[in-house]
């Protein structure tokens, strides 16, 4: 986040937040750390909106246009009706979402699990994605990249995740806190300028315990920087104020400060050191993924299925067996008195996987490739992604399931009767073929989106060396540009590619009984 920098709760219903879960496996959790949980979810949220409250007061305010809801946009009785919100909306083929952040954004990780979710589960949407994040910028920085970065590519919506930088990591001061909020309102004014709209994000947790563990550490890139003593705090208020914003313009807000803070709040609990900011300021992979899959869920991303294959006998012991399928299941062939079951299934969607790996390339932010853990502790898959089996009025005994001609797994009529959750079973061939799009997307990302990012960033710094030499800066960006533009079409044609790994397919499933045991 320091890299190029200057020296100088959410409303109930749709933004509640979404607290870690620790469990061993599937086991059951103890009512105790059920509790625990519960009120950890409550203190975090509580103070998120203690400072919600503390934001109408005028001495935090130093500059208001007039308008009658103290900002540019919208007044709340115009705002938008949150309760019907759902991002995407089927209706929009080919959306177009800007990605504008800081290094945040710039270490496309929640980005790229955001679009993997995208191309695997809205195979048919066509939703088109471009990363603007740009590592050091605050606020104002975006506004003076706003119109090539953002402007010319015509989007959709806009996600704004600032505050990082904006608040110089430095105590509460009122003149940087107007200054973040007059340059918020004129980012946001610009979005919607432009015919966009804003999904604004409050700025993520800043991990102080990360500062004390990793002081003597010779490793640590920010071990000679001082930090506020009460910079989440500050963060926090800094979210708070963008959530009132967004709430009086109308615009959507997702809180991933308080679900950050709730996650390793109560990690913290079993594992003093556990934490998801390994550097005290970048999430780590698994913080990108609770980043993600709190963005999904706040903006009421459908919940479906990724997949539900049905199958039962309603068949009774006077009239026989009566065999019937469930949506999208065909040529289903029952044989050997139902100890055989045959069905092809035309699948509409691949379940939502994280690599393991979150680079292929050393990365600036050199953070654990921790991305499976953040999918586990938010149930992500379970949540998102659920892709089921279910086979019900079988005979008694032990049945083997194949998906063309692979075996992924064995379970009993009981649990086959009741459902099977195959989402995050590695051996299916849906879990595979998410999985080379994850990691398609991932070399996309370590070829050409970060690449492209890090030339977006030098440039910064050659606009400011030569600002008063417009001839100089044009001579000297040229080249850069020039490598960009071959950098964004190198992506496209990787897109492309991705969406035509993404598509699903028919499969076609086998289920056999191996003994008569029960289990």
């Amino acid at each position: 986040m320091f890299d190029n920098q200057r020296t100088s709760p959410c409303e109930g219903g749709r933004h509640r937040i979404h607290v870690l879960k620790f469990r061993g496996g599937h086991r059951r959790l103890p009512l105790g750390r059920m509790k625990l949980q519960r009120v950890t979810r409550r203190v975090f949220d509580l103070m998120f909106l203690v400072c919600c409250s503390l934001l109408p007061l005028d001495v935090l305010v130093a500059q208001e246009n007039g308008t009658p809801n103290g900002g540019t946009g919208p007044s709340g009785k115009n705002a938008a009706n949150h309760s019907e919100f759902s991002w995407p909306r089927k209706t929009e083929q080919d959306a177009l979402v800007v990605f504008l952040g800081d290094s945040i954004t710039h270490q496309g990780l929640y980005t790229q699990y955001l679009e993997n979710f995208f191309y695997t589960r809205y195979p048919d949407l066509g939703i088109r994605f471009r990363n603007a994040g740009v590592a050091g910028d605050s606020v104002s920085d975006a506004l003076a990249r706003f119109d090539e970065d953002v402007a010319d590519h015509h989007p959709d919506y806009v996600t704004v995740l600032f505050g990082m930088n904006d608040g110089r990591y430095e105590d509460f001061d009122a003149s940087i806190f107007a200054e973040y909020q007059t340059n918020m309102k004129r980012l946001l004014d610009r979005i919607e300028s432009v015919g966009a709209k804003p999904i604004v994000l409050s700025p993520t947790m800043f991990d102080h315990e990360v500062t004390r563990l990793r002081q003597d550490d010779q490793t640590w890139r920010f071990r000679e920087k001082s930090f506020s003593n009460s910079y989440n705090a500050l963060m926090s208020m800094f979210g708070a104020w963008s959530w009132d914003e967004s709430r009086r313009r109308g615009n959507e807000f997702v809180n991933l400060w308080a679900p950050l803070n709730s996650y390793t709040d109560v990690g913290r609990r079993h594992d003093p050191h556990f934490t998801l900011i390994g550097d005290a300021i970048h999430p780590q992979a698994s913080g990108q993924v609770v980043m993600a899959c709190e963005i999904l869920m706040q903006l009421g991303v459908e919940r479906r299925f990724c997949a539900s294959r049905v199958v039962s006998n309603g068949g009774t012991a006077d009239r026989g067996t009566k065999w019937t399928a469930g949506k999208g299941i065909r040529d289903l062939l029952v044989t050997d008195q139902g100890r055989s079951i045959k069905f092809k299934h035309d699948e509409v969607a691949l379940p939502w996987v994280i690599p393991a790996q979150h680079s292929t390339v050393k990365l600036r932010w050199d953070l654990p490739s921790d991305g499976n853990k953040g999918f586990a502790m938010t149930h992500a898959g379970h949540r998102l992604s659920a892709d089921r089996i279910k086979i019900a009025g079988l005979p008694a005994g032990q049945y083997e399931v194949r998906v063309d001609g692979n075996l992924i797994g064995s379970w009993s009529h009981v649990k086959l009767g009741t459902k099977v959750e195959l989402q995050e079973l590695q051996k299916t061939p849906q879990y595979q073929q998410s999985l080379a799009v994850a990691e398609l997307n991932r070399r996309r990302y370590d070829e050409f989106v970060r690449p492209l990012r890090d030339r977006v960033a030098s440039l910064k710094g050659i606009k400011r060396r030569f600002a008063a030499d417009s001839d100089e800066y044009e001579r000297r960006s040229a080249p850069i540009l020039e490598t960009i533009q071959e950098l964004q079409a190198g992506a496209d044609q990787m897109d492309r590619e991705i969406r035509m790994l993404a598509r699903p397919q028919c499969r076609q499933w086998d289920i056999r009984r191996v003994d008569s045991k029960t289990n």
